[in-house]
């Protein structure tokens, strides 16, 4: 009796410690995002008098009306192609991992191409050809230039993704697929009606990945996009805050900066502030996945 109370003190211990570093973690993650919405709402001049803080300096939403009369309609636009692509791009990626995965996830006696096909996506993580031959491949024979599927395409596959995947049709029971065949169905039917159900963990956590890559890119729009009516939410914030900084630092307008001040620091963070939103906004429907997309397969039993 006595020993079972020490080992239900020793794990009431070891869950407090738990719970007490996850939250200084939650703390560590939440403080920056917090702060970036503080510093939107406060005035210019006290933020570069007195830096960053934890409450509003003089609160403001002179920032937010700045951004919207002079990037309103381009901010809306931006927007528009962000969702365009985590939406177009995050189905077509999982449908091009799901395929890839499924394939090679089969026994050689079923699809003796598979573990070809896994060499081949596993060497393309070890060695690349670089940016050079990508920025040539993608415009000069694929058209992906200043057109809505540059930033789509490049994004097609995934390596370590369709690994994740993988794991998850690794783990269907080969007993359901096999009455499944009994019973005539294809491989198409047996794709979508046994593998992709069992796999929704996994699915729906490699889902929630992508749209968080694709929401958050930026290289694409950099490297293959100059119209600025293609120009994604991440562009457009890089855009503005280059715009800003050129005049700061532009010496024919040093007499004017005495009597105009640029929300230069509350502008990024207000951007900051409108490209987080979603994704805050979304996560948390997705959150009870992230995990057990991740660790199935790695334990069995």
């Amino acid at each position: 009796m006595k020993k079972q109370q020490e080992t239900q003190s020793r794990k009431t211990k070891e869950s407090i410690l738990c719970y007490v570093i996850v939250g200084i973690m939650a703390v560590s993650c939440f403080l920056p995002l917090w702060i970036a919405f503080v510093a939107s709402i406060s005035d210019e001049t006290a933020i570069v008098s007195y830096g960053f803080s934890l409450l509003p300096r003089k609160p403001t939403l002179e920032t937010y009306r700045f951004i919207m009369e002079n990037k309103g309609t381009m901010l809306l636009r931006a927007y528009g192609i962000s969702f365009l692509c985590v939406i177009i791009g995050t189905i077509y990626s999982v449908a091009v991992m799901s395929l890839f995965a499924y394939a090679t996830a089969q026994k050689k006696e079923n699809f003796r191409f598979a573990n070809s096909l896994s060499f081949f996506a596993w060497f393309t993580m070890i060695f690349s050809g670089g940016l050079l031959p990508w920025y040539i491949l993608c415009t000069k024979y694929y058209g992906l230039q200043n057109n809505i599927w540059a930033l789509i395409l490049p994004y097609g596959m995934n390596v370590f993704y369709m690994f994740v995947l993988k794991s998850n049709f690794k783990a269907v029971p080969e007993e359901l697929v096999e009455a499944a065949k009994i019973d005539g169905a294809s491989d198409a039917r047996v794709f979508f009606s046994v593998a992709l159900p069992l796999a929704k963990v996994g699915l729906v956590s490699v889902i929630l990945f992508m749209a968080l890559q694709y929401w958050n890119d930026f290289y694409l729009s950099l490297y293959l996009i100059t119209k600025t009516d293609l120009y994604t939410l991440q562009k457009l914030l890089y855009n503005m805050m280059a715009n800003i900084s050129a005049l700061l630092t532009n010496s024919s307008l040093q007499s004017a900066k005495d009597h105009i001040v640029l929300p230069s620091n509350t502008a990024r963070m207000a951007m900051t502030v409108f490209t987080v939103l979603p994704v805050l906004v979304f996560y948390p429907f997705a959150q009870k996945y992230f995990v057990k997309g991740i660790t199935v397969g790695a334990v069995k039993g």
